[in-house]
């Protein structure tokens, strides 16, 4: 119990610090720091799900051994020797994660703690399980009325057998719809990086568009504000959907923490890949008509920051068919390349990319020649 308040504590104090380090790191400005600290938070949580889950791994598998260790006891009672000397006998057994309790058990008699009171302390340390509770419970009420602990721990030890089958064929059962689990994160996933590709674009570029002939306002966007929110997304549909994954599978939210953990790396290399930061933001008048071969076509852009701030002195690169302008932008964040089309006819992908102490953007436009 002290060990769980001191986890509890740590992950609350470095949720603490690392939300503050993040106010004031992004100087105090809320409008910055607010998107960032539910990561922040996130992460200072993650130690106490850490240990949670290796606490209820330790318990499922103290679970497993359990039976085990109840039909040697009920054997070592029929062959005449005491339910005391059965579990002292017993502490020389290995029975993996639940070895260190026989132990404690053990130790306790031979010190000349009665064994009721042995059986309450160690129900009272594995309280986390309410397998092991109401199986010591059992046991506990069997010894103190004068019944048969032995016949007691074989129909403890058999109960649980069919419990852990039951958990098997469950668990076999929910394979299929865990996969359509991930399924669907995964196209959850495929749906962020495809608003992300269409409309971020538009939301960036554009105060006021006239689309389709309706004015359409969408004020001062930043995209980055949305790049934050896509994946805070991410990262809450990963969680929850782990956590929902160990309920169903294994009874357990605590159980959905590895689900949610390898949705999280899933999900945070697509972030990281297909969904990156770009500072700068490039606006180019694209034309849409058919240029003749080996005409001239002129490349007019515009860089800028997020919030529509030219961007003066950035490095300009284009390429098209092979062929790499360079260039710099004016005081207006304005640029101009001129290219020399190919012979062939066809559509090329004229590749911009900009570079600038705030950051960098790329962009990539078509151009037909025919």
């Amino acid at each position: 119990m002290k060990m769980k308040m001191d986890v509890v504590k740590g992950s609350v104090l470095l949720a603490a610090a690392i939300s503050i380090s993040i106010i004031i790191g992004t100087g105090f400005d809320m409008g910055r720091a607010l998107p960032l600290v539910p990561i922040g938070l996130f992460v200072g949580a993650f130690p106490y799900f850490i240990y949670r889950y290796l606490r209820y791994t330790k318990v499922k598998a103290m679970e497993d051994a359990f039976p085990e260790f109840l039909r040697n006891l009920s054997e070592s009672q029929k062959s005449g020797i005491t339910f005391t000397q059965a579990i002292i006998t017993a502490s020389k057994i290995d029975y993996g994660a639940l070895s260190d309790e026989i132990k404690k058990m053990a130790a306790q008699i031979s010190w000349g703690i009665p064994l009721p009171r042995v059986l309450e302390k160690f129900s009272e340390r594995v309280r986390d399980s309410d397998f092991l509770r109401r199986s010591t419970a059992i046991i506990l009420e069997a010894y103190r009325s004068g019944g048969d602990v032995a016949e007691v721990m074989e129909s403890v030890a058999e109960s649980a057998r069919l419990v852990k089958e039951l958990e098997a064929e469950r668990k076999s059962r929910f394979n299929q719809q865990l996969l359509i689990m991930y399924a669907i994160y995964i196209i959850f996933l495929v749906i962020i990086v495809a608003l992300n590709k269409i409309l971020l674009p538009m939301f960036a570029l554009s105060s006021s568009e006239d689309i389709g002939g309706m004015g359409l306002t969408m004020g001062n966007l930043d995209p980055n504000f949305y790049r934050t929110t896509f994946l805070h997304m991410i990262l809450m549909q990963a969680v929850f959907a782990g956590l929902i994954a160990g309920q169903v599978g294994e009874g357990s939210v605590i159980a959905g923490i590895k689900h949610s953990a390898v949705m999280l790396a899933l999900g945070s290399l697509v972030f990281v890949l297909f969904i990156p930061a770009q500072q700068v933001v490039i606006s180019v008048e694209e034309s849409y008509d058919v240029f003749a071969p080996g005409s001239i076509y002129t490349l007019k852009g515009t860089a800028m920051k997020s919030d529509r701030t030219p961007l003066s002195g950035a490095e300009v690169t284009a390429e098209l068919n092979g062929l790499i302008r360079r260039t710099k932008t004016d005081a207006l964040g304005e640029f101009t390349l001129e290219f020399i089309l190919p012979q062939q006819s066809g559509t090329y992908r004229l590749k911009i990319g900009v570079e600038h102490a705030e950051g960098k953007g790329k962009k990539t436009v078509e151009v037909r020649v025919g």
